[in-house]
């Protein structure tokens, strides 16, 4: 792990759990900083931390947000449209118009991913097809406790170590959003034969949503490669040999994925004490959008919903779990990540999402306003 991706981290954990935002960000405001006269809402369409970054005297080390050669701050941003052309092409422009690249253009939400001068951010919010802008925030995991009694029981009148009866999710495919699923675990299948892990994608392999993931380096600047993408298109098989992902058995090193495959759909009953999931005969598929420490960003768990949604009719994946989340200043309405899920729940499929890690002060005292996105997304 880099120097930069450490403080990064760290940078984003602090703020999450604490609530706050660091004092240096809040150095220009009380100075008189911010928003030129006349672009208060064009300013108002950037998230409140954003503002922060956007107008603070030095870039902070976060992982959005770095000074590039010749000392421009640069941004990773997701840029929100209400524009009635779904391939957002004068919007594209305009970015590298001002100095930016344009990464991904996504299904899910009407949106873009890219990169761009921070003293360009307000300018290109002034558009009339730009809703909102948003950091290219860090997304983390958040961990869940299985309860001894789930209810299960009321739903299946009987087991024993190689078949259930009842409701046992046979048939139903679930994506998990994760870390990876540890695709020979006995959970999901024999070690040898057919695993419940249908198909993987991995979308941290090739950067997906980010620079690498179409052939660039980096920070660079002056290039638009976003595609359309959606089942027959000509790019759509191109793009699924860089995301496929033939899982072996450290397929999923942090752990956190498999955790929670196994709480969704793990057949445990051959062991005591048993573990067995709520769904133990559903269809699992591996959307891998955090790494080996549990870290992603947000541009990555978008198209992994993109995936979802593409793939949803084909494989019967009628449930999608998010047991990750991701630190927002903005409402559900124009969270980008909010507005992803609310068209996966559009489309039939019941979303499960994480809560947070963050209800709670050390003590236990309750604490308000710490539930992360997407659990503040009510569909």
């Amino acid at each position: 792990m880099t120097t930069e991706e450490i403080s990064s981290r760290r940078w984003f954990l602090d703020t999450l759990g604490k609530g706050v935002v660091l004092a240096l960000l809040a150095i220009p405001m009380l100075l008189g900083g911010g928003p030129a006269k006349g672009q208060s809402t064009a300013w108002d369409k950037l998230a409140k931390d954003l503002q922060d970054v956007v107008s603070a005297p030095l870039t902070p080390s976060i992982s959005w947000a770095k000074d590039v050669v010749g000392g421009v701050r640069m941004v990773k941003v997701l840029v929100i449209s209400n524009s009635a052309d779904p391939d957002l092409v004068s919007l594209r422009a305009d970015v590298l118009t001002k100095g930016g690249s344009v990464y991904f253009r996504y299904t899910s939400v009407r949106a873009l991913s890219v990169m761009l001068p921070a003293n360009q951010v307000v300018n290109l919010a002034a558009r009339s097809d730009v809703q909102r802008i948003s950091p290219n925030r860090m997304t983390a995991r958040t961990f869940s406790t299985l309860e001894q009694t789930t209810g299960v029981s009321n739903v299946r009148s009987g087991k024993s170590n190689t078949a259930y009866a009842g409701f046992d999710g046979a048939g139903i495919g679930i994506a998990i959003l994760d870390s990876g699923i540890w695709k020979r675990h006995t959970h999901f299948g024999p070690k040898t034969g057919p695993s419940r892990v249908i198909r993987a994608v991995n979308f941290l392999r090739q950067g997906v949503g980010d620079a690498e993931a179409v052939g660039l380096k980096r920070w660079q600047a002056g290039v638009d490669a976003s595609a359309g993408l959606y089942p027959g298109s000509p790019t759509m098989a191109t793009y699924e040999d860089s995301i496929r992902w033939e899982q072996a058995f450290t397929a999923d090193k942090y752990g956190h994925g498999t955790h929670v495959a196994a709480i969704a759909a793990g057949a445990g009953a051959y062991q005591t004490l048993d573990t067995t999931g709520i769904a133990p005969k559903a269809n699992l598929f591996d959307v891998k959008v955090l790494d080996e420490n549990g870290f992603g960003q947000l541009s990555d768990v978008l198209a992994g919903i993109d995936w979802v949604l593409y793939y949803a009719k084909t494989y019967n994946i009628r449930v999608m779990n998010l047991s990750l989340a991701a630190d927002s200043t903005e409402t559900h309405l124009t969270d980008p990540l909010a507005i992803a899920v609310r068209s996966a729940t559009a489309a039939g499929i019941t979303v499960v999402v994480a809560g947070g890690n963050f209800g709670q002060t050390a003590t236990g005292a309750e604490r308000y306003g710490t539930i992360s996105s997407p659990g503040h997304e009510p569909s």
